[in-house]
């Protein structure tokens, strides 16, 4: 990082969290305390009002009435920051899609011609695929009273669709957390209706609107029902070596104590990812064997069941 670069992100920093020391700016800028002096030194001689505190509790802080002008972006930043954008897409934030493509235009347009056109090359050859159900679309403004809400600690009143039974319900709903995964939007909280905690689809919401009731559950831990998507379970397998080393990086496998025994390699893994540990087992009948737990396993004795079953008649007929 060049010397001007880092200075200006002293000047960020320190607008940002107020005070820092010497140190604590050393560390986040990868450099020496003596450096920081000098940077220091040489913001005050441009007489940047940067104020020092000694001794414990001491510090660095920028005068709050300090107006920095605009910022001078790197080509390569800008390059990051289109990176940050077109990955951004690809998490569809509901009725965000217009706000994208502004900034991105924003973005190119600090750019001379030539450089642009060079940019917009570039990123063009970048993809992202993290997306395993596509929503066709959201409800107008459904992210608008959600973060309202999560902001004002109300509960929200919603119709919801309910595919299963295709219908579409009433309900109150207290959100505690805002998420994606799988690429699609989801809000878990405690459903009224249920009364017990849920996970809705923010696609599957018609409509919503922030309620004068106070929401009692955000700070509460609060159990998922057993068939909800996101439930944490511990799963015990016997896994070849060889395919380990293939999948051993796969999301589903994040969170895993390993053990070698003679027949494998023994896995005891915490995941949200039921289907994906279920797909391995029945892909893999060779090289994987669910250990763990009881209730999983029959689960997959009766997958084994109805394949078996399903192909027999089909062969027969």
């Amino acid at each position: 990082m060049k010397k001007t670069e880092r200075q200006n992100g002293i000047i960020h920093l320190l607008r940002i969290r107020k005070k820092m020391t010497a140190k604590e700016l050393a560390v986040y800028f990868d450099v020496s305390e003596r450096t920081v002096y000098r940077d220091i030194d040489a913001l005050s001689q441009l007489h940047v009002p940067i104020i020092s505190y000694e001794g414990l509790g001491g510090g660095y802080e920028i005068d709050s009435s300090y107006f920095m002008p605009s910022i001078k972006l790197s080509e390569q930043e800008i390059l990051m920051l289109l990176m940050v954008l077109k990955a951004g897409e690809e998490f569809r934030i509901p009725n965000m899609a217009t706000d994208y493509n502004l900034l991105s235009s924003k973005l190119l347009n600090v750019l001379p011609d030539e450089e642009r056109q060079k940019a917009a090359q570039v990123i063009s050859h970048i993809n992202f695929n993290i997306l395993r159900i596509i929503p066709k679309g959201y409800a107008a403004d459904v992210l608008k009273p959600i973060l309202e809400a999560l902001w004002t600690s109300c509960d929200l009143q919603l119709s919801y669709y309910n595919p299963e039974r295709n219908t579409t319900e009433s309900r109150r709903f207290s959100p505690i957390e805002l998420q994606f995964g799988d690429g699609g939007w989801y809000i878990n909280g405690y459903c009224h209706l249920r009364e017990e905690r849920r996970t809705l689809r923010l696609d599957r919401i018609v409509s919503i609107t922030c309620m004068d009731e106070e929401n009692h559950y955000r700070n509460r831990e609060l159990p998922l029902p057993e068939h909800d998507k996101f439930q944490w379970n511990t799963y015990e397998l016997i896994i070849d070596p060889a395919l380990y080393r293939i999948i051993k990086d796969d999301v589903y496998l994040q969170y895993t104590e390993i053990q070698s025994v003679e027949s494998g390699i023994h896995l005891t893994v915490r995941t949200p990812y039921k289907d994906e540990i279920c797909n391995l087992v029945l892909c893999h009948p060779d090289q994987v064997t669910a250990l763990k737990p009881e209730e999983f396993i029959e689960e997959i004795k009766k997958l084994s069941n109805r394949l078996s079953e399903n192909y027999l008649m089909t062969k027969e007929t």
